[in-house]
C-alpha cells in the first residue's frame, strides 16, 4: 500500500508542476517563442509526450489517463494515477512518472531559457 501512496503523491506533485508550466510558453534560441509571432505551449507537445509514454510503458497505465492515438491528456493521466493508483503496478507507475518528470523538466528548462 505504501507504493500506491508514493505513486499517488508523486502524480499529484507532477500535476502541480505540469499545471504551472502549462500556463507559460516555451522559449527557443535567444527568445520567447511568442515573440516571433508563434506561441508554442507545453500542450502543443502533449501528444508526443503521451505517445512516448505509451510506447515505453505500454497501454495499461497510460490508457487509464484517457490515452488514445488521437486523444488524451497528461493532466488526465496524472489524475488517474493520483486517484486510482493500483497496487498491481506500482513500479510501472513510478517508472512512468520518472520519465514524465524528465520530460516536464526539459520543458521547464526551455521555459526558463537555460
Amino acid at each position: 500500500m505504501v507504493k500506491k501512496l508514493s505513486a499517488a503523491v508523486e502524480a499529484t506533485r507532477l500535476l502541480g508542476k505540469w499545471a504551472k508550466l502549462a500556463q507559460g510558453h516555451v522559449m527557443f534560441g535567444s527568445g520567447c517563442s511568442c515573440g516571433v509571432g508563434v506561441g508554442v505551449r507545453l500542450q502543443d507537445f502533449e501528444r508526443q509526450i503521451l505517445d512516448y509514454l505509451h510506447a515505453k510503458h505500454g497501454a495499461v497505465v497510460v490508457e487509464r489517463g484517457g490515452y488514445r492515438e488521437e486523444a488524451g491528456s497528461v493532466t488526465a493521466l496524472l489524475r488517474a494515477i493520483a486517484t486510482q493508483g493500483t497496487v498491481e503496478q506500482p513500479a510501472g507507475q513510478l517508472a512512468l512518472l520518472a520519465d514524465l518528470e524528465r520530460s516536464i523538466d526539459s520543458f521547464d528548462e526551455l521555459h526558463r531559457g537555460r
